[in-house]
């Protein structure tokens, strides 16, 4: 089998894994402890995964797409290094400032350390990516996935304590690293350099733009479920959450269309080479549609009865607003796709201004619907949102490619 498909291949089991890690631990948490604590857990997994973006700060994407090396790959070590501990930090403020009780919080911290570990091993996942070994940070993935999830079913089953059965997966991902990740990341060539404060600067400096602009596209996502849980209650929560996970579906479809991509896209753009960058454009952006009319297939004739059956709860009078989601997942992964491109473009100031003005618009229409019509209030914020960001990025990056157009063709005239 060749490298190439040795990547794509474990990529998507990598991907698919990690993202469906969170569906799996709500159905388990919600047999096992009860829909309250799933209302719990899905309120602090998801508020982990919003913090997750300051310990991955701009993100394994931009560290990939720097062809130029403009800086090592150890100072991007040295500030997942930083950036860990800042996560860690705000993670205490945010539930001091919330006033989470005892046990929401000591589940609130355990989760956000699990993502924060995840977060840094995004930093060597990077490293062999570049050196074009995919294959083997997907691999890393799917084993800590397999092997976290079976854990944290046993333990739950055992103890029926969620705090105890988060501790166990975030043991399972530091122990995953030292033993697999760091052996993978001395096996390839790895550009090196002294930690010094000038390059954290930088790095924070260059990457901004990309980490807010993730931090923003997350806050988006989970908006609606901000809004429930000051609202309304964690039996929502775990409603809300469980039609949700079609979005993640999507989301992780998204990244198995886009991840395999990047390195291409980047020399593309490097080399100047518009056409197949245009093609490339083209045939991601069909590809997520096809699977979306799928996905949205599957949707309306099984997503009731199987999510009903997997979490024992009816989800009937849930059905419009399950399909408004799915619809609303299908912009969801344009637009990260979109965001992805961008990024490599290094287009990351319009995309977070688009992002901000789209998040004080999401946030006052949630907390608006969420009060008067509840849970369909949420998913209505849900499509909205995202229909408005697939079509601000989608307009951005076409004039993006038209602009790339006439500067090459220009220069080379010349």
């Amino acid at each position: 089998m060749t490298t190439d498909k040795k990547n794509v291949i474990w990529n998507i089991l990598g991907a698919s894994a990690n993202a469906f890690n969170s569906l799996f631990f709500t159905i388990i948490v919600t047999r096992v402890n009860g829909i309250n604590d799933a209302g719990i857990f899905t309120y602090c997994f998801a508020t982990a995964c919003l913090l997750y973006m300051i310990g991955v700060y701009a993100g394994r994407t931009f560290q990939v797409t720097d062809t130029k090396n403009q800086n090592s790959d150890t100072d991007y070590i040295y500030h997942r290094v930083l950036t860990c501990i800042i996560m860690m930090l705000v993670t205490v403020i945010f539930g001091v400032i919330k006033g989470f009780e005892d046990y929401k919080f000591a589940v609130f911290v355990a989760l956000c350390l699990f993502r924060c570990i995840e977060a840094f091993a995004e930093s060597i996942y990077a490293v062999i990516q570049k050196n074009k070994q995919l294959y083997k940070v997907g691999f890393s993935m799917f084993i800590k996935a397999i092997v976290g999830l079976a854990l944290f079913l046993v333990i739950d089953l055992i103890t029926k304590n969620m705090l105890i059965s988060c501790v166990s997966v975030v043991i399972v991902n530091i122990v995953f690293i030292l033993l697999y990740d760091v052996k993978n990341i001395k096996q390839v060539k790895i550009t090196s350099s002294k930690f010094t404060k000038a390059a954290m600067i930088n790095l924070f400096k260059i990457g901004f733009f990309t980490f807010a602009l993730t931090f923003l596209g997350n806050y988006l996502i989970n908006i609606s479920r901000y809004a429930i849980d000051d609202i309304l209650t964690n039996d929502v929560q775990t409603i809300f959450g469980i039609i949700l996970m079609p979005a993640s579906m999507m989301g992780l479809l998204g990244q198995y269309i886009i991840q395999p991509s990047l390195t291409k896209i980047s020399e593309y753009i490097k080399n100047k080479e518009y056409t197949n960058l245009k093609n490339i454009f083209i045939k991601l952006v069909g590809i997520n549609f096809m699977l979306g009319i799928i996905v949205v297939i599957c949707a309306y004739f099984l997503e009731v009865p199987v999510l009903g059956l997997v979490y024992g709860i009816n989800l009937k009078p849930y059905f419009i607003g399950m399909m408004i989601i799915v619809i609303g997942s299908i912009l969801y992964s344009l637009s990260a796709i979109l965001s992805a491109i961008l990024i490599a473009m290094r287009k990351t100031g319009m995309q977070t201004l688009m992002y901000f003005i789209t998040a004080i618009i999401s946030t006052v229409m949630a907390y608006t619907l969420v009060k008067y019509i509840k849970i369909d209030g949420a998913c209505i914020t849900y499509f909205v949102t995202m229909f408005i960001i697939a079509t601000a990025f989608l307009i951005y990056t076409i004039w993006n490619l038209k602009k790339y157009r006439k500067e090459w063709k220009i220069k080379e005239k010349k």
